[in-house]
């Protein structure tokens, strides 16, 4: 009797994973993609043995904008196929619903965020994170500034340190640390900011949830929910997960009442968010490791970038240098009403994004419904739309000799009568998406437009700094449509007090 009861039991556990898997497969195998695009489509991958033309998204793209920039057409990427519009849709999409085009959908499908936990705590819907950015940090960017220029100062002391004689420093490694040791003062406050753990655990959340991404992707997709619990990949996250829990507890436990005293983003997420979970030590968790995710790399990789674009062209340290001067001689600080008033670094930063974007496509949205729109194009749901941004930073008829790197670029530009306020590092628009462009742009931009000026005043104010003798700017790196600096170059660096 006990034998068939047993018998019975593993017959319905079996069935009770068997049937919703064979319904999730043929879901996503028939009914999921029943919209089909009937756009021209181009393969990235070898297939059969035989290999494609095209080395990168990026040729592609460069192929299309040159043929035709208005040409709609999709492309294969690891997780799905992406279609490609022109920028000319982009103020037409841009302040559409989350039902009908949808930003955290695309990055959900795009990087599997219900496995590698990147995405907020809450889920989709779940927008803490931009509530505290929007109403907490950006309003008291002038009051935590004095904090930041600390930890600036700080984080230089350990990671280029004094240097009597040019020395040799691996940008990507030092400038990795001074954003998480200056973003963490301002994530967690001084209690924690410089823990070793943290910092490691903060940096390297990014990298396992890749890791995740990556592994998960192997798997089909109906496979996916019973995948993650033999994934190894997905333990790791959660370890990351329990590690950032264990050294927020005695902050979280010991500021109790008292959140209102302290202005980092710990003590706004407790402060808004709702309230069975101001003291959940996963939720709290998981959402500074989704700010150093969303934040740290990104003006990790922008501040890399100006590091080698300062140290190609030693000639603008003379006219950076003197900006800062002057407007220190006037003022003495580097604050929040100050800090506009650096026009040609401003311009300087913003070209070198423009010549090194995040990314070689912008603007992603997945479609949430069919849409057609004012021409009377149609965009069917489901697809995920993208911009080539790359191709738009290089257009002849937007930028004047594109290939040339001009830092004043965009300062010449903002001095012609009626530009005061136009062509900022922060500003966004159809020929400008770095930052996205709408009520989804980035909402993390004016906080780290701050801290990385500080950084470069710092660096401009107090080193010289160039490239190793007879060596060229380091060519990017080109990894799924990400730009990133050459992690393996270094830049030297001189002190300019022990100099004089």
């Amino acid at each position: 009797m006990n034998q068939l009861l047993d018998r019975l039991l593993d017959q319905s556990m079996l069935t009770a994973v068997i049937i919703p898997l064979l319904c999730y497969y043929i879901y996503a195998k028939f009914i999921q993609n029943s919209h089909q695009v009937e756009y021209k489509r181009y393969e990235l991958h070898s297939k059969d043995g035989i290999q494609s033309k095209w080395n990168s998204l990026d040729d592609v793209l460069r192929l299309n904008y040159h043929k035709d920039r208005n040409f709609i057409y999709q492309v294969e990427q690891p997780h799905k196929d992406i279609v490609v519009i022109p920028a000319k849709y982009v103020d037409e999409l841009k302040n559409l619903p989350e039902s009908k085009v949808n930003f955290l959908e695309d990055i959900n499908e795009r990087f599997l965020g219900e496995y590698n936990k990147m995405l907020a705590p809450g889920g989709l819907e779940d927008l803490t994170l931009t509530h505290a950015i929007k109403n907490d940090l950006t309003p008291k960017l002038g009051i935590i500034m004095q904090e930041m220029q600390e930890e600036i100062s700080y984080a230089f002391e350990g990671t280029v340190g004094k240097c009597k004689d040019w020395t040799p420093v691996s940008p990507q490694a030092a400038v990795m640390r001074i954003i998480a040791l200056v973003s963490g003062r301002i994530f967690v406050g001084p209690e924690l900011n410089r823990n070793d753990i943290y910092l490691s655990n903060l940096v390297g959340f990014a990298v396992r949830t890749w890791m995740v991404t990556t592994s998960m992707r192997r798997y089909p997709k109906w496979l996916r929910p019973l995948a993650q619990y033999w994934n190894p990949e997905v333990g790791k996250v959660e370890e990351a997960i329990a590690t950032m829990g264990n050294l927020l507890k005695p902050l979280i436990i010991g500021r109790g009442e008292m959140i209102g005293s302290h202005n980092d983003m710990l003590a706004w997420s407790m402060a808004t968010c709702p309230q069975e979970h101001r003291e959940d030590l996963r939720w709290q968790s998981m959402y500074q490791l989704q700010i150093g995710t969303a934040s740290i790399h990104v003006t990790s990789t922008t501040v890399t970038h100006l590091w080698f674009d300062l140290a190609a062209r030693p000639d603008y340290m003379r006219i950076l240098r003197q900006e800062i001067e002057q407007l220190m001689a006037t003022g003495g600080v580097l604050d929040k009403t100050s800090i506009p008033r650096l026009r040609k670094l401003d311009s300087f930063m913003k070209e070198s994004m423009r010549i090194n974007p995040f990314s070689v496509t912008g603007f992603s949205r997945k479609v949430m419904q069919d849409l057609t729109l004012s021409d009377g194009t149609i965009l069917p749901k489901g697809i995920t739309i993208t911009t080539p941004v790359s191709q738009i930073s290089m257009d002849p008829d937007i930028y004047p000799n594109p290939e040339i790197f001009d830092g004043l670029r965009f300062y010449k530009l903002r001095e012609q009568p009626g530009n005061e306020t136009r062509h900022q590092f922060v500003a966004t628009n159809k020929d400008c998406l770095n930052w996205g462009h709408g009520p989804r742009a980035c909402p993390g931009r004016f906080f780290a437009n701050n801290e990385i000026k500080l950084i470069m005043a710092h660096l401009i104010l107090n080193y010289d700094i160039k490239l190793p003798d007879g060596e060229m700017r380091p060519r990017n790196v080109w990894t799924e449509g990400a730009i990133v600096p050459d992690g393996t170059r270094q830049v030297l660096f001189r002190s300019r007090e022990l100099r004089e």
